[in-house]
């Protein structure tokens, strides 16, 4: 069941899909503002957006439950948020360990890409802006909206 939360994460970011790599180690907080990448190839956007949720796990991961919570999907996943929000936090960080190696990455922003909609083009100049926000909380904040959207269309 937590393994269709990352898939569906990654079905979400159809704009955004992978290009080169990069290891990055996990970061609380940044403390130097990101650039917002340069590219425009949903490929590239897609893995530098990967890149940097993987850097604010911490933040990331309890904020990407909340929502799923908020709008219940799966089904079911808001009661037992209810139930046991850090069972479910811990068991998305370990499936978030898998699904955001450079790999996985690479291998769910060339799937997601590969059929972009109007809407998702659209949407891909914003979440190029929320790699550029300072902070994992910034950053994490900043894409949540959009991650909102398409969970509830």
């Amino acid at each position: 069941m937590y393994r269709s939360l990352s898939l569906a994460l990654a079905l979400a970011l159809a704009p955004l899909a992978a290009c080169g790599t990069t290891e990055a180690s996990p970061a609380k907080e940044q403390s130097a503002p990101k650039a917002a990448p340069a590219s425009t190839d949903a490929q590239a956007v897609c893995v530098q957006l990967f890149t940097r949720n993987r850097e604010c796990t911490d933040d990331y991961i309890p904020a990407l439950v909340d929502l799923r919570a908020k709008v219940d999907k799966p089904a079911g996943i808001a009661d037992k948020v209810k139930t046991d929000r850090n069972a479910i936090i811990a068991q998305a960080k370990t499936e978030w360990a898998n699904d955001s190696t450079d790999q996985a990455i690479a291998a769910t922003c060339a799937q997601v890409t590969a059929n972009p909609t109007e809407s998702d083009k659209a949407d891909a100049g914003s979440l190029q802006a929320c790699m550029a926000e300072e902070t994992c909380a910034g950053h994490t904040a900043c894409v949540m909206p959009y991650f909102e959207k398409r969970f509830t269309n």
